[in-house]
């Protein structure tokens, strides 16, 4: 039995489930800053870029969260799935989920966006385990500050192995899909590396590595 881990975003969903939220909660009628999506666009640039500084951009798209409480934000997650994420779900990345499941793989989704969108988002794609990036709840309420090891860049590495360890897993046979090139210490990391839609920095280095590029669109 192998672990199966698979990035999120421009990988098992065509598109950022962060981003799509965060329009989201621009169009639902809760309070945001006048230059939210602008702002969160720049975020988004500084990701591509291998720039971004992760708890300065947690903490500015969590803040319409923080007046709400942990059902509401619920709530709303399940109506953004409903209504933007099943259109993102890919069939060729269903398909090849179910693949892993039925040769006996231990799936996983690993991803840099936050835990309250990656756990249900998982669910509804039929996968069991996920791990994000964990944030912190105060009296029930979200407070914008991130909490422990983050699954980003380097992150990913210590939360895979923290995880595979405390299942009782190794990490000898192991698969990472990815699209970006935030994700090479993981998939430096894999035994079978897979690249997905790569973005151009990662298509490089797959290629010079003779990873496998793979397109799930």
């Amino acid at each position: 039995m192998a672990l199966a881990f698979f990035d999120l975003d421009n990988t098992l969903v065509a598109g950022d489930t962060a981003q799509a939220f965060s329009e989201y909660l621009a169009e639902s009628g809760i309070p945001t800053p006048e230059d939210f999506l602008e702002t969160n666009h720049a975020y988004m640039e500084d990701y591509d870029n291998g720039t971004l500084d992760l708890a300065q951009y947690m903490r500015y798209t969590l803040a319409p969260l923080t007046q709400l409480s942990a059902l509401q934000v619920n709530d709303l997650i399940q109506q953004f799935i409903k209504d933007v994420v099943v259109d993102m779900a890919l069939e060729k990345a269903k398909n090849l989920l179910d693949q892993h499941k039925k040769d006996g793989d231990e799936v996983v989704i690993i991803s840099a966006t936050g835990t309250h969108l990656v756990a249900p988002i998982a669910q509804y794609l039929g996968v069991k385990h996920a791990l994000g990036v964990d944030i912190e709840y105060r009296d029930g309420i979200i407070t914008g500050e991130i909490v422990g090891v983050p699954t980003f860049r380097e992150g990913k590495v210590t939360r895979a192995i923290g995880w595979a360890n405390e299942h009782g897993y190794d990490m000898k046979e192991t698969y990472f899909y990815s699209d970006s090139h935030n994700d090479l210490p993981l998939l430096e990391n894999a035994l079978y590396p897979i690249a997905v839609d790569p973005d151009p920095v990662l298509m490089e280095t797959a290629k010079q590595n003779g990873w496998e590029i793979i397109s799930l669109r």
